[in-house]
């Protein structure tokens, strides 16, 4: 149909191509808004001896979501809740997909039945630490209330484009509100700079609680983004990457520089704790080993399909830079999958076994009688609760190794900063590294302090308090939103704001189809002439004053 899309899948490391349907000419012919790039519309006509032989394709029908959305409203008026995952879809980058306008949507066709109905919009924040490994740390955080404007809801109801600035404007809205409760950065570099200027700023020494990390990292953020072109942010940046590196070079982290103090920790000492630790280290490896042994099929397992399923994500994504989504997805169904068949298939067989020993079954004269389980187990217990208690025990077991596991490695994390200061030859590269660190924290506080007023009003250099700047409620407005146009998930492009992000710093100006072979034959020649200017220009920029255009 018009206006619908027609999707080329991709060729190598290539983007998929999509472009819009402006015309349906007939059963066998149809014009686009736009041109495919020419590498991908080679899909399009696959040619066997010169000629043009077509492309098989699938049609993705069309879904009635009318009766989902009287679902949510029922919910809705119901003074239910609806939770929503406005980007579409999981990923592990450091910012927001453009968001999917379903949200406003929903909203505004609510509001346009029954304006009454009291319906308000809660921005939540999923803040992790370590997404993809298990148990580990994260922050839920609730931001203000969302309230949808009058004139939005009357403007969806005019239909055309004043819905779609209603949409786009109460889109814009919902983005402002989860950058408030979220740790938006533009690549995993700034993350990693925002989070070891945390580390290092004086006053956020002291133990924080988790939600006031994330606060303090997303004030960071903001001041960062508002100052980066700043030479003193510049040098302060180069110099805290610069100590990243070393820190990697001795393979430690930030916390552990501290074992470079040898006033306070000699080298008696760190030797003392290292054996105590190896020593725990030994027993927690004791009490693992059950587990390990019984449950390696399902480690081995979770671990495999999830490193297969990572690399086919990867390869057909383009917003997914490492894919540890779906490792941690993949890891947790197959432990849900595999590991109760397990315990049954034990417990089939521990109880298979008793059965065997208690009735004197033809193995159990001939093998030792430590291998005999109605020694440990009496008689008078019933079979049915020693599989009941088995299970259970099995269940106990899976717990306790990972917990142990997860110790044993906290444990093994920390014997490396225990060697370095123990060993002659990298000792002095830890102490003048401990030095340097103490200098790098005062440059990175005191621009902090100078530069910390100037973002929020209520900075204070003495203690790290939660960010009071925004407004009990975020009051949506309706605004005339540019034209949309196709976006774009690929991976080196910088997450946006969805909708509403284009009226910043974009320009775009709706393109009409092409109705002659002439006009198509313009735009291809003021596309080659752009290219070849643009190629001068590099050439100029590269060569300096050297350059002549005499000899292109």
């Amino acid at each position: 149909m018009e206006g619908g899309s027609i999707t080329l899948p991709r060729m190598g490391k290539g983007a998929s191509a999509t472009q819009t349907i402006a015309k349906i000419i007939g059963p066998t012919e149809l014009r686009l808004k736009n041109p495919f790039p020419s590498s991908a519309a080679e899909q399009l006509s696959p040619t066997i001896d010169g000629k043009i032989t077509g492309s098989n394709f699938k049609v993705a029908p069309h879904i009635d979501q009318s009766r989902m959305f009287e679902a949510v409203f029922h919910e809705l008026l119901s003074n239910g809740c609806v939770g929503i995952f406005p980007e579409g879809g999981s990923h592990d980058r450091p910012n927001l997909l453009p968001l999917k306008p379903g949200a406003a949507i929903i909203a505004l066709a609510l509001l346009a039945r029954d304006p009454d109905c009291g319906l308000t919009i809660i921005p939540c924040g999923l803040n992790y630490f370590h997404a993809h490994k298990f148990r580990s740390r994260a922050v839920v955080e609730f931001g203000h209330p969302i309230q949808v404007h009058p004139d939005q809801i009357e403007a969806y109801r005019c239909g055309g484009n004043e819905k779609r600035n209603a949409v786009g404007s109460l889109l814009e809205t919902i983005h402002d509100g989860l950058a408030s409760v979220t740790q938006l950065s533009p690549d995993y570099e700034t993350l990693q700079l925002i989070q070891a200027s945390r580390r290092l700023y004086m006053s956020a020494n002291k133990k924080m609680p988790l939600s006031l990390v994330v606060d303090f990292n997303r004030r960071l953020l903001q001041g960062y983004s508002r100052y980066e072109d700043d030479i003193r942010v510049v040098n302060a940046k180069k110099s805290v990457l610069d100590y990243n590196r070393r820190l990697r070079a001795l393979g430690i982290k930030d916390h552990q520089v501290e074992w470079g103090d040898v006033k306070h920790r000699p080298w008696w000492l760190i030797l003392l704790i290292l054996l105590s630790r190896i020593s725990g280290l030994a027993l927690l490896a004791i009490g693992t080993l059950p587990g390990l042994i019984l449950f390696w099929p399902v480690f081995v397992t979770a671990k495999a399909i999830s490193v297969q399923k990572q690399r086919k994500a990867l390869a057909a994504s383009e917003v997914k830079i490492q894919a540890r989504d779906i490792v941690s997805t993949w890891k947790i169904l197959v432990a849900m999958g595999l590991a109760p068949l397990l315990y049954v298939w034990y417990t089939a067989i521990a109880t298979t076994w008793l059965y065997h020993n208690r009735h004197d079954g033809f193995y159990t004269s001939y093998l030792p009688r430590r291998m005999n389980a109605s020694i440990y187990v009496p008689n008078y217990v019933p079979l049915w609760m020693f599989m009941v208690c088995l299970f259970a025990l099995m269940i106990v077991l899976t717990f306790a190794a990972l917990r142990t596991g997860e110790i044993g490695m906290d444990v093994i994390k920390s014997l490396p900063p225990l060697l370095v200061a123990l060993n002659p030859r990298s000792a002095s590269s830890l102490l003048k590294l401990r030095e340097h660190r103490q200098a790098l924290s005062g440059q990175v506080t005191d621009l902090i302090n100078k530069l910390g007023p100037e973002v929020f009003p209520d900075f204070d250099s003495e203690r790290v308090v939660e960010d009071t700047s925004l407004t009990d409620i975020f009051q949506s407005r309706l605004k005339s939103m540019p034209p949309s146009r196709p976006g774009s998930r690929s991976r080196s492009q910088a997450s946006s704001p969805g909708i509403g992000s284009l009226s910043h710093n974009t320009s775009i100006q709706p393109l009409s189809p092409l109705e002659q072979h002439n006009s198509l034959m313009e735009v291809n020649r003021k596309i080659r002439d752009a290219m070849q200017k643009r190629g001068r220009e590099r050439i100029k920029s590269r060569l300096g004053d050297d350059y002549s255009d005499e000899g292109i």
